[in-house]
């Protein structure tokens, strides 16, 4: 029989290929705090095993590769006064980390939803591959929280100010538009993913693997070119908009720019500006502005002392409240826009301007 931890996570190992499947379909894979240690403890041994060739790592299901944090259990844990919540951070930032580094190919499959904690285990892969169902977000601004899992690393090197824009609004983005902003390198149809597997297993010893990989997605029609991309159309504008770092400045200029040339995706942002947490939508333009000039361990570093202040000094508690417990979809957050300052924000995290 299978124990609860095993049901969470399918891992199989077939002639090189390790492949891990995150198995809560139905809650679109959210990953906990045991499916974090249990990933963490086999990629380790895996790195040492002359057995595995590569890693694969997806999601069951048709719906999602994985949305998410259990964000509801780190609610439970903030409320009742525990730190379960910082040791889930603490060892899930460790696992993303690591995945950056690690000495196998690890091919994450990033087909369906992928946001949050699914960003953590793909972004540090060696082969982010998306399919024609992918829809990435980092929403976490809608939820009183910030962009993290490595978002103030990998949000800061998308292209101009694209990562600022998603961040701040939370925007879902597909396929091509993961491909052009720096967050996928490949681009394969989802009937082709178990087809892929099986060709991996039957790779040559004798030839380099990364090569054979390559090899095979071309030979299963992937791409690594995004030629339609929707937000390379408005790149410039986003620039323009988002080149200030300032909250406030970004919401005039949406505001400014729906009353001259209104365009779905800036009334798209303003919406979400007048909707999400300031207070998380400021920490996220600084984070993200920090991480630029930041190295990976850094921005995990400076994520994970964000977290340890932010409980108690933001809208997480409120955001989850809303939106996942009682479902009433209005958040009351802590401060109004109006409020977030610089010299608010220096105040309630003083390390982001030391």
């Amino acid at each position: 029989m299978n124990s609860p931890l095993e049901q969470e996570l399918i891992f199989d190992i077939q002639q090189g290929v390790a492949c891990i499947t995150l198995n809560r379909p139905s809650v679109l894979n959210a990953i906990s705090y045991s499916m974090v240690q249990k990933m963490h403890h086999c990629l380790l041994e895996w790195a040492v095993d002359d057995a595995v060739k590569v890693v694969v790592v997806r999601g069951a299901g048709e719906k999602a590769f994985c949305a998410g944090g259990d964000i509801r259990s780190l609610h439970d844990s903030v409320v009742s006064g525990d730190d379960v919540y910082r040791t889930f951070f603490g060892e899930e930032y460790a696992l993303n980390e690591y995945i950056y580094s690690y000495p196998k190919p690890y091919i994450a499959f990033m087909d369906g939803i992928v946001m949050g904690g699914g960003m953590g285990i793909s972004q540090g892969a060696s082969y982010r591959v998306v399919t024609e169902r992918t829809r990435i977000a980092m929403p976490e601004t809608g939820i009183g929280f910030f962009p993290d899992v490595g978002g103030s690393y990998f949000l800061s090197r998308c292209p101009g100010m694209i990562g600022s824009y998603l961040g701040l609004t939370g925007k879902s983005i597909q396929g091509e538009d993961a491909l052009f902003s720096d967050l996928a390198d490949w681009i394969i149809s989802s009937q082709q993913i178990n087809l892929f597997v099986t060709d991996l297993r039957l790779m040559q010893d004798d030839a380099p693997i990364t090569q054979q990989i390559e090899t095979l997605l071309i030979k299963h029609g992937a791409t690594n070119q995004a030629p339609q991309a929707p937000l390379a159309k408005i790149e410039d504008a986003i620039q323009q908009v988002f080149a200030s770092q300032n909250l406030h400045d970004i919401i005039q200029s949406l505001t400014q720019l729906e009353s001259t040339s209104p365009a779905k995706w800036s009334s798209e942002a303003l919406a979400k500006a007048h909707k999400n947490s300031p207070v998380a939508m400021a920490a996220t333009l600084r984070m993200i502005e920090i991480g630029r000039s930041s190295s990976l361990s850094a921005c995990f570093t400076n994520e994970l002392t964000l977290v340890n202040q932010w409980m108690d000094r933001a809208d997480f508690v409120e955001g989850i409240r809303a939106l996942i417990i009682d479902k009433d979809n209005q958040p009351r957050w802590r401060y109004k826009l109006d409020e977030v300052t610089d010299e608010k924000l220096m105040v309630l995290f003083p390390f982001l301007y030391n």
